[in-house]
Order: C-alpha cells, then structure tokens, then sequence
C-alpha cells in the first residue's frame, strides 16, 4: 500500500496480515470530503489503527495525529511505517473503548474488526470528539449496523452528514451537534 496524498505521498506502509487496511479511492474521497472543513487543532485520532494508514495519510496532510492500538506486534508495524517517512507516533497500545484522556479530537476515524459491535465505539467516540469534530465510520455493507439506529439508542448528539459506498465498504461521516 502506498500513500495517496500530502508531503508523505507515495511512501509504501506495511501492512498487519491481520488488517484490512482502507483502500486507497476510499481514503483519497475521505480525505477531499473533510477539506470543506475547518478545525480548531487539526487533531485526527484513529482509534483503530491496525497498519496506521489512515494516521500516516492524515499526517502527510498536515494532521497532528493520535494513534490507538491493541495488539503490541501491530504496534511495531505501526513504528516502523512512521520510521519509513520519518516521523515519530503518537502511539497509545490500549483497547479503544477503555482509552481515557481530557484531550478532545477533531476527526476521529473508526475502522475496527467488522465483527465487532459498533455501538460501544460510536459511543466512545462520540466521548473523545471536539465540539463540532467529525467521527468517519468504515463498515461492511453486508453488516446490519445502522448507525442512525446507534445514534439514537445511545441519545448521542451526533447528525449523519453524509454516508458514501465504496464496493463492500460503507462510510459514514457523523458531526458532533454539541454547543
């Protein structure tokens, strides 16, 4: 896999035989989509990070960006990918849904294990982002989440801005409604 954007385009990123790393027509439309907006710190945490594609993308375009992991071998990857251009990781091994900390993220990317249950995550998420940040949401298309149906299970202040299909994969960009 290679990097689609920004100073870092083009690097080649290892990638996690465990992973299923975001393709990259999927990655270059998340990236054009989030340009209509403006943020207060350009923070980007990816609470999933798996090979670190998403952050590395993120981070070539100019994001201060937080990466989440669990597993201690994919976090290896995950230095090694930034060593290949240079960079050091913000890099947390934890699980996503007990991460804690005050700071609040601009856009927060979700890409777990597609058998995961995604309301806890949207949940956390939904806790972690800033005042008007944006969640993107990676799915399967096969899967029965209906993130409208999450949203308001979980009373979250969160409104759908726009929902895309990529093939077997779906995207869903949430904004933060809070005052």
């Amino acid at each position: 896999m290679y990097l689609t954007g920004g100073q870092f385009k083009g690097h080649k990123i290892e990638v996690p035989k465990s992973a299923k790393p975001t393709l990259s027509k999927v990655r270059e439309s998340i990236f054009n989509i989030l340009q209509q907006f403006e943020f207060k710190d350009n923070t980007f945490l990816d609470m999933f990070a798996g090979s670190a594609i998403m952050g590395l993308e993120a981070i070539s375009r100019g994001y201060s960006v937080y990466e989440l992991e669990i597993n201690p071998k994919t976090a290896a990857i995950i230095k090694r990918n930034y060593e290949k251009i240079k960079q050091k990781p913000n890099l947390i091994i934890t699980d996503s849904l007990k991460y804690t900390t005050e700071k609040k993220f601009d856009i927060i990317y979700i890409d777990p294990p597609w058998n995961m249950n995604y309301e806890p995550i949207i949940k956390k998420a939904s806790e972690l982002v800033s005042k008007n940040g944006i969640i993107i949401v990676e799915f399967d298309k096969l899967s029965e989440i209906n993130i409208s149906d999450i949203i308001a299970n979980q009373n979250l202040n969160l409104d759908i801005i726009k929902s895309k299909k990529y093939g077997r994969c779906l995207i869903s960009i949430l904004k933060n409604d809070k005052c």
